[in-house]
């Protein structure tokens, strides 16, 4: 066995082991192991057996100490060879340990989309997968199967991730779709008729909007944006930051199911039917927190930067605010301009909030934090209340 790879996410610490342990090098990997626990004190330990070949009693017996010395250790990525003797032995009763998921390519396939935490591909006719980002996703991956389940149960449209794989070094997600598009494959078909689309899109949302979910069973969107003010409380002056806490305290509460990253690329429609995916920040909250997100999507992130709208839609940033004013009129039921206008208002305060906080953890040049702090201020001042 090589020396022992090892690296830090957050509060997690990974060792890697890598292919034989037995009785001549047992001694040896035990000690490399306890060194880099001691010198990452305080970390989680999971052992990543993605590359180990095979294990005797000498290596479970080191394991055994581990767990007694870690309660929580935990083994992952383990090959169906090596998992029978963890089983046999008694050791998956005794701590976790994962085997491993299966490899695939996602290079030759048809990209879908791609959000925030991951991309999406067409894996085959029958199968769509999120690629995660994140190297270190299968929290993640769990969390949102947990709320796709929760979802489902609740009415949501919904597809349930149904298998995990490995797409190089981070892990995805398999969802069964058959022959689905997304409905911003639809508005790229017909760019002059987006009136099918936006129901699609529109109608959706609004069945989502009417369901419950019990209390604490989902995160609350509202206390995320109350962080969001203590955030941004310092960037802005005193009455323009009162205000912004005083409207967002505003907001009714409510156990209402609101998707949280709702934009057409998560909405697929097969035979007819649409169906909502990408479901990791499934939360409760008043709707206004959802049009917010969706203004960005389709106007805020553009307003610098006109070509990453096409990048992400593939569709002209003219067609994107087109449709964005006949969804929102289609929301609210109405084709009064004076009503639409206060509504996106008031999702221009949720929307540039996101915007400029997203702008300030990134570091972004000051040409942009200024110009979204402008924004924001602008909006406080032409509402009194979020509600609608």
């Amino acid at each position: 066995m090589s020396k022992i790879e090892f690296r830090t996410d957050k509060d997690i610490l990974y060792i890697s082991l890598e292919g034989r342990i037995d009785a001549s090098n047992a001694a040896d990997v035990e000690k490399d192991i306890n060194e880099i626990r001691k010198a990452n004190e305080g970390l989680h330990t999971v052992l990543d057996a993605d590359n180990l070949e095979y294990i005797s009693s000498a290596g479970l017996r080191i394991m055994l100490r581990l767990r007694k010395e870690e309660k929580g250790l935990a083994i992952i990525n383990v090959s169906p060879e090596v998992y029978g003797v963890f089983e046999m032995t008694g050791f998956t009763e005794m701590m976790t340990v994962e085997k491993t998921y299966p490899r695939i390519n996602v290079d030759n396939c048809e990209f879908i989309a791609k959000g925030a935490n991951g991309a999406v591909y067409r894996y085959d006719d029958e199968t769509i997968v999120k690629q995660y980002f994140n190297r270190d996703a299968l929290p993640e991956i769990m969390q949102e199967r947990e709320n796709s389940r929760r979802a489902f149960v609740l009415g949501v449209n919904t597809a349930i991730p149904y298998g995990i794989v490995r797409i190089g070094e981070g892990y995805g997600s398999l969802t069964e779709l058959l022959n689905a598009t997304s409905v911003t494959k639809l508005i790229r078909a017909n760019t002059e008729d987006l009136s099918q689309s936006v129901a699609y899109y529109i109608d959706t949302i609004k069945e989502v909007h009417a369901l419950e979910a019990e209390e604490g069973d989902l995160p609350d969107f509202k206390k995320w944006v109350l962080e969001w003010v203590d955030f941004l409380a310092s960037y802005l002056d005193e009455a323009h930051a009162d205000k912004m806490r005083a409207l967002i305290e505003g907001i009714p509460d409510s156990n209402n199911i609101i998707h949280g990253d709702y934009h057409t690329n998560n909405v697929m429609v097969q035979n007819g039917e649409p169906i909502l995916i990408d479901m990791d920040t499934l939360a409760v909250g008043h709707p206004i927190l959802e049009l917010g997100s969706m203004f960005n999507a389709f106007v805020g992130f553009g307003e610098l930067n006109k070509s990453g709208v096409e990048d992400f839609f593939g569709f002209p940033i003219e067609v994107a605010h087109s449709f964005w004013r006949l969804s929102l009129a289609r929301y609210l039921g109405t084709d009064d301009e004076a009503a639409i206008i206060e509504a996106e208002n008031k999702a221009k305060v949720i929307g540039y909030m996101r915007l400029l906080r997203r702008c300030l953890r990134r570091d972004a040049d000051e040409v942009t934090i200024k110009h979204y702090r402008k924004k924001l201020t602008e909006a406080l001042d032409k509402v009194d209340s979020l509600e609608f």
